[in-house]
């Protein structure tokens, strides 16, 4: 699915993660994902791809440990059935090509690796899925969108905007969005839209630096219970031109309360309702105009019980079930 000069870079995921139950029955996903590349003449629904770092974290005075986070995510996830979220993933052709080979980079480096993986695999499948990694990752994403597409929208669930200035120059876990605001050319505000910020962690010249540059705000507080989904669907709308530009969507799991996601590096006690998500999630996946979708600084040393594995594995099967379910409805 890469050229050569790209697949030397990448290391296929660890055999044991790929779980099965040896149950004709009882089949998981592990035994369904095609490893490294789809079958001759398929065309991946989804392609995933693991960015095992964390040097954006260091960098951002944050807790090291999310580099593990690709591998534990996958561990979750191919334990899960393909009938995950009441659709039938089985009809999906999704391809697993590993991670990311990170030993003696810089994160500089990283990303550029990353900036031109993601590029091509944008025009080998229906979505790409980045599994983090600090989100930090966020930036070379976005680059590769701007690659692929002349415009394209962004939407990130977040309790933190992202929009710190960098470190002596460099990028860090906290600096994406400032650097796609400001970049050559600068990202067009109006296409950035946030779900979940929570205003405690947010300094207020940051606040003032998004609503400056025209991006769309949804602090937590404003959100009331059980409307998450329709806030997604009108900031969708707004970012995209109706769905009409290519859509990246990013996950920080810190958005999430700590009680459902305790392995991040910057948890909290209150966030996004975990059931909403998921069905936000699975609306977004029957968008055809998400191409990129990413799930960032998920550190396994700080999980409890493996909650937050399962809750990123959920988060994953969510996207995956409405494009499930778009196949399905075009199939009728």
């Amino acid at each position: 699915m890469l050229p050569e000069t790209l697949a030397a870079e990448l290391i296929p995921a660890p055999e044991p993660l790929y779980y099965r139950r040896g149950s004709p029955d009882d089949p998981r996903l592990g035994e369904l994902v095609h490893r490294g590349s789809a079958p001759s003449g398929m065309r991946p629904d989804a392609v995933l791809l693991g960015i095992p770092q964390d040097l954006g974290v260091r960098r951002n005075q944050g807790r090291p440990g999310a580099a593990k986070g690709p591998d534990a995510i996958r561990r979750a996830l191919y334990r899960m059935t393909p009938e995950a979220l009441h659709s039938d993933l089985s009809q999906l052709c999704l391809v697993d090509i590993g991670n990311l080979r990170t030993v003696g980079k810089t994160l500089e480096e990283l990303h550029e690796l990353q900036f031109r993986c993601v590029a091509h695999l944008l025009e080998q499948s229906g979505c790409v899925i980045v599994l983090g990694g600090g989100h930090d990752i966020a930036y070379p994403n976005a680059r590769a969108m701007a690659q692929y597409a002349r415009e394209y929208a962004v939407l990130v669930f977040d309790a933190h905007p992202d929009v710190r200035p960098l470190v002596n120059g460099r990028a860090h876990s906290g600096s994406a969005f400032r650097q796609l605001l400001e970049g050559t050319p600068p990202f067009p505000g109006r296409r950035l839209a946030y779900i979940g910020l929570q205003p405690f962690a947010i300094a207020g010249s940051h606040r003032e630096f998004l609503e400056q540059h025209g991006a769309l705000l949804c602090f937590l507080p404003e959100l009331q219970p059980g409307k998450l989904l329709e806030r997604v669907r009108q900031f969708f709308e707004r970012i995209s031109d109706g769905g009409l530009l290519p859509v990246y969507v990013s996950l920080d799991l810190d958005a999430l309360p700590a009680s459902v996601a305790p392995g991040v590096s910057a948890p909290s006690p209150i966030g996004l309702p975990a059931q909403e998500l998921l069905e936000s999630l699975q609306w977004l996946g029957t968008q055809r105009a998400v191409r990129l979708f990413d799930l960032a600084e998920y550190a396994p040393a700080y999980d409890l019980d493996g909650r937050t594995a399962r809750m990123a594995a959920l988060c994953l099967c969510a996207l995956l079930s409405g494009r499930a379910g778009m196949q399905e409805r075009s199939g009728d």
